[in-house]
């Protein structure tokens, strides 16, 4: 929280379902219910909230870091879905190792691209370069995908003030077809407990989505799919802003005493 006490900033580190997909727009995200209920809930503070993309818990440390050092939010979400337990995933070497390297040589390319017509084609080479740098990552064994994640945790804590919030893998659709290209209620369900241990083990609280959405049915789901329905990121947002606001009146308490 910045030293006026009333400027408060969350990051939000996930995946497609906190950007919006075919049908579905970023503005329709848990996310977005969530800055809205808690801009609701604490008028007096500044909130500011920022979304950013996990490309895999291989580079979990490395941008959990680079966001840590370059925006400083007050509460990190970190989303931990099941998929990269379940399939392979395509990622980019050099974002895996320096993300800070990436987003330095892509706003440095617009701010020169935006005042001389002709530094497209010279820095058009710098970006496939980036776009090369590609590598297919298996699927993640449990004790590999909880090692990446308690490694990134314990790095970020030795050296940020940041409150850390996990958030686990929903559930499956009742009429998703068992031939679904992916389709395993129990790897799912695996994880889930995974994020859980993790979160009770560094006392840090995590949104249970699993078992929210197992007092819902099919109504929040898109159809023969696993993916959030518009009422089902409403429900998942109003969940994300009762734990972010727990958080959110700590840090209050805790700034109403440094200033006391």
């Amino acid at each position: 929280m910045n030293s006026a006490g009333n400027r408060l900033k969350i990051l939000f580190l996930g995946q497609c379902l906190q950007y919006g997909y075919e049908g579905l727009t970023r503005y329709e995200t848990f996310p977005n219910h969530a800055a809205m209920i808690l801009r609701a809930q604490f008028p007096s503070l500044d909130l500011k909230f920022e979304l950013k993309y996990l490309h895999h818990p291989t580079g979990l440390k490395a941008i959990l870091k680079h966001r840590l050092l370059l925006t400083k939010p007050d509460i990190a979400l970190i989303s931990l879905p099941a998929m990269f337990a379940a399939t392979t995933w395509r990622v980019n070497l050099i974002y895996q190792i320096a993300p800070e390297v990436v987003d330095t040589a892509r706003s440095f390319k617009r701010s020169v691209e935006a005042r001389a017509k002709g530094a497209s084609a010279s820095f058009a080479a710098m970006g496939k370069l980036f776009d090369k740098a590609y590598a297919v990552q298996p699927p993640l064994g449990l004790d590999h995908y909880e090692q990446l994640v308690e490694e990134a945790l314990m790095s970020c804590s030795q050296t940020a003030s940041c409150r850390f919030v996990l958030m686990g893998p929903g559930r499956f659709n009742d009429d998703t077809c068992e031939d679904y290209p992916i389709h395993s209620p129990e790897l799912w369900s695996s994880v889930n407990q995974m994020i859980l241990r993790l979160g009770q083990r560094w006392s840090i609280p995590v949104v249970n989505t699993q078992e929210l959405l197992t007092g819902h049915g099919g109504e929040v789901f898109i159809n023969n799919n696993h993916r959030f329905s518009r009422f089902g990121h409403e429900v998942v947002g109003r969940e994300v802003a009762t734990v972010l606001a727990s958080q959110i009146a700590i840090l209050n308490l805790e700034g109403a005493g440094a200033r006391a």
